[in-house]
C-alpha cells in the first residue's frame, strides 16, 4: 500500500504541474520548448541528470559491473565530454542559431535544395528510428521494474483486473519477464496496464505543460531516485554485514578470482592508458549528444 501511496502522489504531482504550465505554455513556442528561456542553470543541470537516470541506466550500471567489473562503468566519460561541450561550447551556438528544435538546426545547418534529401534522411533516422529504440529500450527497462512494484491484480478491483486480462489474452501478448515468478498471463496484463498507465500520463503533463512541467516532474524524480539509491544501497550493505564483508559475499558468490574482477577499477590487464584514452578521443564523438542535440542544448 506504501507502494501504491508513492506512485498516486508522484502520478498527481505531476499531472498538477502540467495543469499549472499550460496557460503560459500555449503563448507561443519558446514558452513551451524552452520555458521562456528562464530555466535556472540549477534546474536545467538536475532535469538533464534526470533525463540520463533513466529507468535504463541503473540495469545497464549494474549489468555492466556484474558481468565485467567497475571497469566497465569507464565509458560512461564519454558522457562528461561530451555534456560539458555541448553545455558551454554548443549550446552557444544554438542561442546564437535563434532556433527551437533540432529540425531547425538541420534546415539552418543543411540549407539549398541540394541537401532535401540529406535533412529528410536525418529526420527519419533520429526522428523515427532512434527515438523508437532508445523509447523502446527505456520502456522494457521499465515493465522489468514495473513488473515488481506495480501489482495491479493486488490493486484493481477483480471484475476489472479480469475483463482487462481477458482482453489482453485474446491479443495473445506475452510481455512476462518470469522474474516475480507471476502467471504469465497476469504479468502480461500488470504490464500492459503499467505502460499504458506511464506512457498516457507522462503524455499529458509534458503536452499540457511542455519543459516547465517536464523539468518539474525531473527535479523531484531526480531526487526521489538519489534517496531511494542511498537508501537501498544502505540496506543492502547492512544486511550483508557491512562494507568489509561485500568481497567477501562477491567471492563466495562468483569466485575469489571473479570477484577481485568485479571490484577492480582498472581493466583486469593492467593496461589503464590505451583503454581510457580510447574513451575520451573516440567514443565520446560517435554518441548521439556530442554535438548538442536539441533535447540537451536547450
Amino acid at each position: 500500500m506504501v507502494d501504491l501511496l508513492i506512485v498516486l502522489a508522484f502520478v498527481l504531482y505531476a499531472v498538477s504541474t502540467g495543469l499549472r504550465a499550460r496557460k503560459r505554455a500555449s503563448q507561443n513556442l519558446s514558452e513551451y520548448f524552452l520555458a521562456g528561456k528562464t530555466l535556472t542553470g540549477w534546474r536545467a543541470g538536475v532535469s538533464m541528470a534526470a533525463t540520463q537516470f533513466a529507468a535504463d541506466t541503473p540495469l545497464l550500471v549494474t549489468g555492466l559491473i556484474a558481468t565485467g567489473g567497475i571497469f566497465l562503468v569507464w565509458r560512461l566519460w564519454i558522457y562528461g565530454l561530451a555534456f560539458l561541450l555541448m553545455g558551454f561550447v554548443f549550446a552557444a551556438g544554438w542561442r546564437r542559431a535563434g532556433v527551437v528544435t533540432d529540425a531547425e538546426l538541420a534546415e539552418l545547418r543543411y540549407s539549398g535544395p541540394g541537401v532535401l534529401a540529406l535533412r529528410g534522411l536525418k529526420a527519419v533516422y533520429y526522428g523515427t528510428i532512434i527515438n523508437c529504440v532508445v523509447i523502446a529500450m527505456v520502456l522494457v527497462a521499465a515493465l522489468r521494474i514495473a513488473e515488481v512494484f506495480l501489482v495491479w491484480h493486488v490493486w484493481l478491483p477483480t471484475g476489472l483486473y479480469t475483463s482487462f486480462s481477458q482482453a489482453i489474452q485474446g491479443l495473445g501478448i506475452s510481455l512476462a519477464s518470469g522474474a516475480t515468478g507471476l502467471d504469465a498471463s497476469i504479468a502480461t496484463t500488470n504490464n500492459l496496464i503499467s505502460i499504458t498507465t506511464l506512457v498516457s500520463f507522462t503524455a499529458f503533463y509534458s503536452t499540457a505543460g511542455g519543459l516547465r512541467s517536464v523539468v518539474a516532474t525531473d527535479i523531484v524524480q531526480f531526487f526521489l531516485a538519489m534517496a531511494g539509491t542511498l537508501i537501498y544501497a544502505c540496506v543492502v550493505i547492512a544486511h550483508i554485514g557491512g562494507l568489509e564483508e561485500l568481497p567477501k559475499q562477491l567471492a563466495a558468490h562468483y569466485g575469489a578470482e571473479a570477484a577481485a574482477a568485479m571490484l577492480s577499477f582498472t581493466p583486469s590487464q593492467g593496461e589503464v592508458l590505451m583503454p581510457f584514452l580510447i574513451l575520451i578521443s573516440l567514443q565520446w564523438f560517435f554518441q548521439v549528444s556530442s554535438d548538442g542535440s536539441g533535447y540537451l542544448a536547450q
